[in-house]
């Protein structure tokens, strides 16, 4: 007779196949659809290594926002906020807390809330009409289960977006895998994410189209060295997600014909590649760096150079609290800073 976990291993392991197999048919690039935000990082340490990673923090309680499978129980009722100032005086925070359950086991519950505070109405002719607010949320309860070396999660969200008069909703999945190798600091994951339908939209006529994405990454740590090496790739159901502006000026050949921008496979191949790194100093601290080259390239300003696409950061662990810091560059001169508190919060109420 199968056993509850064996049973929940076989569902996980068919719809996982199922939707990673049925979502190249269905996808589309990012910019092209609703809840965007949701690929934003939510935390300093994802931030930190590139902003896409499936495969290690298992100890960072915002790990199941980018892997369900990567939620742990030894990580049972820990908190954490993050905030991120971002461009143009938009706040964007995320809550997250783990709670076990003595029959069900752990689970996670997190709110991602980007407010864009408020804005200028203006008509057409740019008069100016008024005010209104704006802010997108995405709340997500996580689930998790182990089994041997493998662990199965899933996410189940609740999106919406409102600007002004109008919003739009949703329901979402995540699902993800993630296999540790029993005596080597190796990990693999797979995550299909954003799975779902919308439950309404912001008018009749607006076309709600999920920021679906297929995730798979590695993570390892070569014996007697202080470095875990990361290499994630996203967007795999289509091999070429680059974009050409239209709106862009280009080159004329001798005959005043406009010369096609094309670009190569090595820079498509590329730009699903997002690496990163971990410098393990101690137990307590540790410094992050990260490269995505899809942002290198999106973010490019034509004939300026730049440190686009890198990221760094660092974790500071205590016995009750932990503190990490992220940072993102986008173009010359900017970038967005990520800041995470978490604390332990068995140890914090504990009684003497």
């Amino acid at each position: 007779m199968q056993t509850y976990s064996e049973t929940m291993k076989q569902l996980f392991l068919f719809v996982f196949l199922g939707l990673v197999a049925a979502s190249a048919s269905f996808a589309q690039v990012g910019g092209r659809n609703t809840f965007e935000f949701v690929r934003v990082p939510v935390d300093a340490f994802g931030a930190s290594l590139g902003g896409v990673n499936i495969s290690t923090g298992s100890h960072e309680v915002n790990a199941f926002w980018r892997n369900p499978a990567l939620m742990q129980d030894s990580i049972n009722r820990h908190a954490a906020l993050s905030y991120v100032p971002w461009h143009a005086d938009i706040h964007n925070f995320t809550l997250a807390y783990i709670q076990p359950f003595q029959k069900i086991g752990a689970l996670a519950f997190g709110l991602h809330l980007v407010n864009y505070g408020t804005l200028q109405e203006t008509d057409p002719s740019g008069q100016i009409l008024g005010e209104f607010k704006a802010q997108d949320f995405n709340f997500n309860v996580g689930y998790a289960i182990q089994q041997d070396n493998f662990s199965f999660g899933v996410n189940a969200k609740l999106l919406g977006s409102q600007i002004d008069v109008y919003s739009a909703y949703a329901l979402a999945l995540d699902l993800g895998l993630v296999f540790r190798h029993p005596l080597k600091d190796f990990t693999f994951g797979l995550a299909v994410k954003n799975i779902g339908f919308g439950m309404s939209k912001y008018t009749p006529d607006t076309q709600l189209n999920m920021p679906l994405d297929v995730q798979i990454g590695t993570s390892f740590r070569p014996e007697q060295m202080p470095f875990r090496f990361s290499v994630s790739l996203h967007h795999l159901y289509q091999f070429d997600i680059t974009y050409l502006d239209p709106n862009r000026q280009t080159q004329l050949d001798a005959n005043g014909t406009p010369v096609r921008e094309e670009k190569t496979f090595f820079d498509k191949a590329a730009r699903h590649f997002v690496l990163g790194g971990e410098l393990l100093l101690s137990s307590k601290f540790q410094v992050n760096l990260g490269y995505n080259h899809l942002i290198n390239r999106e973010m490019k300003i034509a004939n300026q150079g730049g440190m686009r696409g890198l990221s760094f950061g660092f974790q500071l662990r205590t016995q009750k609290f932990a503190f990490g810091f992220g940072r993102g560059t986008y173009q010359i001169g900017t970038g967005r800073s990520f800041f995470t508190l978490r604390g332990d919060l068995g140890q914090v109420m504990k009684r003497k």
